[in-house]
């Protein structure tokens, strides 16, 4: 598990996502991230791809669209840290960039072929990063973090998402 010790400025709903991570090993744990939610996508069934498990509450292929966006934005948040640029990051509505998209329907090739594009793009980005790229303290959403951590809440995020889907859908 994810040696959490190491990061005590961390803001305490991080922990939860870092408890989903099995080692320090930030490369490996995306490179193995990246294949089990690759996997997993692929074994979706097509009829559960556009399902809800309740009203107000996002398909499946919504929660998949969530996982990427959201990767992107803590991958550009961990470019800034690494850059040292301390201008603080603004948070985001996950709930405003769903509905926006509602109107298009996107399939389970497309989100997959996405989800490997970007997790590539993640990969090139942190396999770059010096130690004190990593570890510069940046602000995101109001809170203290550095890029590292933000590589690890990719990967604990991502887990919580499946594991989600799993349970209720």
């Amino acid at each position: 598990m994810l040696d959490k010790s190491i990061y005590p400025q961390a803001p305490a709903y991080y922990h939860y996502y870092f408890d989903l991570v099995e080692s320090n090993d930030l490369v490996l744990e995306l490179r193995k991230n990246k294949t089990s939610i690759a996997d997993f996508i692929e074994q979706m069934p097509n009829e559960k791809w556009h399902f809800a498990y309740a009203d107000g509450k996002w398909t499946v292929a919504e929660v998949i669209r969530h996982m990427i966006e959201t990767e992107r934005i803590f991958a550009y948040r961990a470019l800034r840290f690494s850059r040292m640029d301390s201008t603080p990051n603004p948070g985001f509505d996950e709930n405003a960039f769903i509905h926006n998209l509602q109107s298009i329907s996107f399939s389970k090739e497309q989100l997959l072929r996405e989800f490997n594009t970007v997790r590539e793009a993640t990969l090139s980005l942190f396999e770059s990063m010096t130690p004190e790229m990593l570890h510069f303290n940046g602000s995101a959403n109001g809170q203290s973090v550095t890029a590292e951590m933000l590589a690890f809440m990719i990967v604990g995020h991502t887990e919580h998402h499946v594991n989600v889907i799993k349970e209720r859908y």
